[in-house]
């Protein structure tokens, strides 16, 4: 192949290459969110505000619940994968601040179950506040406390005070040790002394 051929191929590469590419997630889905789809979903739908946001782990403050079993007024949730590295076709991170009316199944939203409301972000499909308004249902409710809070982001506390309390232990090792390194040498070093007497190398002479 001529190099005028190698460059002609290599640019019609370079073209066709996003063409073969997967489109982004929202492309998966069976059709443009709207808060009827989601409410004709499976699972249960929540009009919150994302409180808190640390990749696909997500705090949603809950302002509403639509249909569905009762949530607590702080529900955490995850939006994708949550392993390093791992990816999925639906994953969605949401911005903090923005209000989401979302279709949950279980404590999990995808790109596909996700309505930003208003002015947010268009991290997936966008509906505004007036249509969000004519779609909300009869049995709207506010959130209860003590309800379902879900229990997906971030390390338990658990997991927490274990970690504290195995870094205090080592913190109470650490000293010990160094104590008992001090209190040896200075045994080394009265020793060291009371030999010096012994011999008469060190008394002072009459």
């Amino acid at each position: 192949m001529t190099s005028a051929g190698a460059r002609t191929a290599a640019v019609s590469v370079a073209l066709a290459a996003p063409l073969l590419l997967p489109g982004p997630a929202a492309a998966s889905c069976a059709g443009p969110a709207t808060p009827s789809s989601l409410l004709a979903q499976d699972g249960g739908v929540v009009l919150a505000r994302a409180a808190d946001v640390d990749g696909h782990r997500v705090v949603l403050a809950v302002e509403e619940v639509w249909s569905g079993e009762d949530r607590a007024p702080r529900v955490r949730i995850t939006t994708g994968e949550t392993r390093r590295g791992a990816e999925g076709s639906g994953d969605v991170e949401l911005v903090e601040g923005d209000t989401y009316l979302l279709a949950l199944r279980g404590d999990h939203a995808s790109v596909c179950s996700v309505l930003v409301v208003g002015e947010g972000r268009p991290v997936a499909a966008v509906a505004t506040t007036a249509q969000v308004a004519a779609a909300r249902p009869e049995g709207a409710r506010p959130p209860v406390e003590g309800a379902d809070a879900g229990d997906a982001p971030g390390p338990p506390l658990a997991a927490l005070a274990a970690g504290l309390v195995g870094w205090v232990a080592l913190t109470a090792v650490v000293l010990l040790a160094g104590r008992s390194v001090r209190r040896r040498q200075q045994r080394r070093s009265r020793r060291g002394r009371g030999g010096a007497s012994a011999d008469g190398a060190g008394r002072p002479l009459r």
